[in-house]
């Protein structure tokens, strides 16, 4: 295997004081809210028969879906366009070769980690990102255009899967925006106090709306149509009320991350989101371990026993607060998560180190 000088340079992980450790935060806090929703597509759940389960498949549908995967589509295109533009040579041609085999990588992984969870991401991350390649040098204003276009016309139709695209490119329009330099440099604290007010608004009128759609009975944990018939009263308000949180979802999401950005300014609030950073940094395993435990649990226990919504969101948040703390202690010691190793030993075709210098640790 053989690297370059350049190559070299870009192996290298970025530490201390260089590192955007609130990018880390933000990754680590859109894991936080995906093993809630992804178990309901693994285990089989009961339709809610007691008022804990009842509020907490309402908590879910109001604050949990649709607002972490958002974050967490949005942060791949930014990462998209980081990659890239680190990966440039001193001439300001991007390295295509290491991106189009870092995301040949990703599919083969993404295609693997469908065979046991349907709905994940990083397959159609890959693929939209190999697709958006020519994108990178469209004008920032074109690709804020067509992000935002096709958002709206995705959101209108209701189909989550279709906003996935869209949300990428509207990272990667941001990265171009300089929207990290603006968050690293600190965002005055009177504009960021605007956006936390206005996306607040945004989210009250938003969880208003669903919570005036929403059934007054239990829904299933699956929402499904039957061809030939027409749905029941609270099928109808279920799919609405779905609909209307897929549209609303960027609009939430905005306020969360506009509040650790203002928790992060305080002392107590930059300790209490210090244990996201370790976690974001392991995003790729994370993600991937979730699966792990959650296909691990219903074969080996579980089975085709239905369970309750009180016992999947007690083990998601198990599983949360394990791979928190299990991450926080592998990155005292190593530079990257397992899976993050692999991913770039197979970028750069090299056997990239992975444990810490002594004077890192």
């Amino acid at each position: 295997m053989h690297t370059g000088k350049i190559d070299a340079v870009a192996q290298q992980p970025i530490l201390g004081k260089g590192r955007l450790h609130f990018l880390d935060q933000f990754r680590g806090f859109a894991l936080l809210g995906l093993p809630f929703v992804n178990v309901l597509a693994l285990w089989l759940i009961a339709t809610p028969e007691t008022a804990a389960d009842f509020w907490l498949q309402r908590g879910l549908n109001l604050l949990v879906e649709a607002r972490f995967y958002t974050i967490f589509t949005f942060l791949f295109g930014l990462g998209f366009y980081m990659f890239l533009s680190r990966s440039a040579t001193t001439g300001g041609k991007p390295r295509l070769r290491l991106y189009i085999r870092r995301l040949a990588i990703l599919v083969l992984i993404g295609f693997i980690h469908q065979q046991y969870q349907s709905g994940e991401a990083l397959f159609y991350y890959a693929v939209v990102g190999l697709l958006a390649v020519p994108l990178y040098w469209a004008p920032r204003r074109i690709k804020l255009l067509i992000g935002l276009a096709g958002f709206v016309i995705a959101a209108v139709m209701g189909v989550k899967l279709l906003t996935i695209p869209f949300l990428i490119i509207l990272g990667l329009a941001a990265g171009q925006y300089r929207l990290l330099d603006a968050i690293n440099k600190g965002l005055r604290l009177r504009s960021l106090r605007m956006i936390w007010i206005l996306s607040l608004l945004g989210t009250i009128l938003a969880i208003s709306a669903m919570w005036w759609v929403a059934p007054s009975e239990p829904m299933p944990s699956f929402l499904f149509e039957v061809a030939g018939e027409t749905p029941s009263p609270t099928m109808e308000a279920a799919f609405t009320l779905a609909h209307i949180g897929v549209a609303t979802g960027p609009l939430v999401s905005v306020f969360y991350l506009s509040s650790l950005l203002m928790l992060g300014r305080t002392r107590v609030g930059a300790k209490m989101l210090y244990p996201l950073q370790a976690y974001g940094r392991m995003a790729l395993t994370n993600y991937i371990g979730q699966t792990v435990f959650l296909v691990g649990i219903q074969r080996l226990i579980l089975n085709t026993t239905p369970t309750t919504y009180v016992v999947s969101t007690l083990v998601s948040l198990g599983i949360v607060i394990f791979q928190i703390i299990a991450s926080h202690l592998w990155m005292r010691w190593f530079q990257y998560g397992p899976l993050e190793w692999l991913w770039r030993c197979g970028t750069y075709w090299t056997l990239v180190p992975i444990r810490k210098k002594t004077g890192d640790l």
